[in-house]
Formats: C-alpha cells, structure tokens, sequence
C-alpha cells in the first residue's frame, strides 16, 4: 500500500514523477534488494542497477520500470493505472526539450508479466525475464571475482604474506589470527594486498554482518552466522573496498544505500553502493575503520534490541568504534 499523501497527479513533469518515486521507495522502508526480490514475484525482472539509475535521474523512467516498481511496493492494479496515466500525459503533453523523453507506447492500464517486453537495445540494463536475470547474475559473479584474483595473486608474487594491519593480537581465535600488526596510534593503516577478511568489534563477541529479511544494513551477529562473506580491494591512496559475496545475491560491495535518507553502511551491488573507499586507523588497541568519502567510522550502536553498525564521528576514545580486522 502506497502512503495516501503520495499522489501521482501533483506532478506536471519527469523530474517531478520520479521525485514521487523516490518518495514511493523510501516509503516502502524496502532496499533495492528487496524490491527486485519482489518485482520478481509478480512475474518481472528488475535490474537493481535499472532501479538505481532511475531514481538518481530527472528523465522519465520506462513504463516497465515504474509497474514493477511500484507493484514490488504494494502499489494495487488501480492505483498503477492512475501513475501510468499520469506518466503517459506527462511524456505525450507540451515537455521541454530537457524533459522530454524518448517517445514510447506506455498504456493507461498496467501491462501483464507476459507483456512485458523491454526494447533490444535496453534489455541488459531494463528487464529482463528470471532466466536472463540469472544469467546476467552469473556474469556478474565472474566479472567481479576475477580481479579479486588478479589483484591476489600479483600481491603473494610481491610480498608473500603481506596483508592487513591488525588490532589486538590477544583478541584473536586461534584458527583466524589478525593480519600483521597495528602501527604507531593515529596513523592510516594501508590494505596492501587482497584478503579474505572477518571484523570484529572489541566491544563484545560477534562479527559484522547482515540480517536475514533486512535491507542490506549491517549488524553484530554470532560469527558463525556472519555473512556475507568479506574480502578486501586494495585502491589508490592506501584505501580498500571490502568486498562482499553474498550467498543469496552474489558479489557486491560496503558502502551507503543512495537513496538512504541517511548515510548508513550498507552491502549492496557494486554500481549502486556510494562512498566504497576505507582506510584502517590504530587506536586504543584496535583498529578505526574509516571511511574516505565521509570521514566518518563504523561504529556499534544499540538499535531495537540489536547490535546496529553506523557510521559516526571518528574517535580512538570510543571503544564502540575500536574493531579487529582477521584474517580467514
């Protein structure tokens, strides 16, 4: 169910549609994830790189895109008709050239999973139908395991045994010891090579970690039910992405939803996650793990009765934000 306040004939241009859009979405309280979880349901694909992308435009996004979009979020067969009524007189009607998009055949009333059919030169990154989705998602688990490889495999050829910066070696399991050890407090801690990694708060057993039935955002769970599973991508200036491998989902990355009304860490595909870039920082026995683009830290907060990981205000005094880096 769509909330009541959110009315498609208040808009008057693509810019405006899509805000309402946005605002359908965060609505919802649903992920991308979630979204292309449910789309699927009704018998449509979609692409969570086609959601992101249109919702981070001003142009008028596909008729195909906006149904199962809006079906995956409740939206009842009546109510879609009322959006693709509106998006059709605002595609047909007096548009400025900036508005304006390329003309299509939407129809007032929504089409059928069956009909829904997207263009041949869009059908990579529009719709496509769950057999295509799972082959594109197989595309993408090879296209992005193999520089984690290449990246490997040049660093052991460097420097056998080089990896991350550890905090508190007495912290440590004894199968999965920390990587290395902490430089001077205060200092960046470069990622040197690629690591199948595990992070730890100092604060209380646990790993970081999804949630089952969540929308991607990261918790403190019992390590044995952590996932998914982590890996680091050394990048320029000392930074790292961490990589994830999801066991539903595939490869993705940490970083910020980017439609999130705040900035929260967050595991998602790698072309719809923002601000990827991580740096390590020792302190009070343990490691800040910071983020470049927000100059901000992960931290453990208590959230609905959970162990939640945000982002706040970096500080060696706070050991809530102190974590250990292993390697597994």
């Amino acid at each position: 169910m769509i909330e009541p306040g959110i009315d498609p004939s208040s808009a008057t241009t693509a810019a405006e549609f899509v805000e309402l859009l946005r605002r359908v979405r965060i609505s919802s309280e649903l992920s991308y994830r979630q979204i292309a979880q449910r789309a699927r349901a009704h018998g449509v694909a979609l692409p969570i790189s086609t959601l992101a992308t249109a919702l981070n435009r001003d142009t008028m996004p596909r008729p195909e895109v906006v149904t199962a979009m809006l079906l995956a979020c409740g939206c009842s067969r009546e109510e879609l008709a009322r959006w693709l009524t509106v998006r059709r007189r605002i595609v047909l009607g007096p548009l400025s050239t900036a508005d304006r998009p390329e003309p299509d055949r939407a129809e007032p009333n929504p089409p059928s999973p069956d009909e829904v059919k997207p263009d041949e030169a869009e059908s990579r990154e529009t719709l496509a139908t769950p057999v295509a989705m799972d082959l594109q998602n197989r595309w993408r688990r090879l296209r992005a395991r193999v520089p984690l490889w290449a990246i490997l495999a040049v660093a052991i050829a460097v420097s056998a045994g080089g990896a991350l910066w550890s905090a508190d070696r007495t912290h440590h399991a004894a199968t999965s010891p920390p990587v290395g050890s902490p430089p001077a407090t205060g200092s960046p801690s470069p990622i040197i090579a690629a690591e199948s990694i595990r992070v730890r708060p100092m604060t209380g057993a646990g790993c970081l970690s999804e949630r089952s039935g969540t929308t991607g955002y990261l918790f403190i769970e019992p390590c044995e039910q952590a996932f998914p599973a982590l890996s680091t991508e050394p990048a320029d200036g000392g930074a790292f992405r961490i990589r994830t491998d999801h066991p539903e989902f595939g490869p993705g990355c940490m970083g910020v939803d980017p439609v999130a009304t705040d900035d929260r860490p967050s595991d998602g595909y790698c072309p719809d996650v923002k601000h990827q870039l991580f740096t390590l920082i020792a302190a009070g026995g343990g490691m800040l793990v910071r983020n470049v683009e927000l100059g901000q830290c992960l931290v453990v907060r208590p959230e609905a009765g959970s162990r939640a990981v945000i982002f706040a205000d970096c500080s060696g005094d706070d050991p809530a934000q102190l974590f250990v880096i292993d390697r597994v």
